[in-house]
């Protein structure tokens, strides 16, 4: 199984996850927004490249092991594990706007309040 296909499942499982923790029936469970689903393929699609980097970069450690070849495909991976995570922030498996947790913190101290 290739890292964007678990990613994918382990995705539609926190779904399912916040469909069930919300109470969803089971025959409308909740489903990503348009914008999600391009949001979530593209992010796959990145860590399944970043996945052939990988293991081009542990075949040129095994061969000639050239450093500026290993820096370009350690660099290469690097942005394309940003550019997944950034992805993945625009996705919301659950209802409402998405929160990060540092901005709900940041809001308690100010307002000390719960949100």
């Amino acid at each position: 199984m290739t890292a964007g296909a678990r990613l994918r499942l382990e995705m539609d499982a926190a779904l399912q996850r916040a469909s069930e923790a919300l109470g969803q029936s089971a025959d409308q469970p909740l489903e990503w927004t348009e914008q999600e689903r391009v949001a979530l393929d593209a992010a796959c699609a990145a860590a399944d490249r970043a996945e052939v980097l990988e293991a081009a970069f542990e075949a040129e450690i095994g061969a000639e092991g050239r450093p500026s070849v290993l820096v370009k495909l350690s660099a290469e991976v690097r942005a394309l594990d940003r550019q997944a995570v950034d992805l993945l922030g625009k996705v919301n498996p659950g209802l409402g706007p998405g929160i990060s947790e540092r901005h709900q913190k940041a809001s308690r101290a100010r307002w000390g309040a719960k949100r």
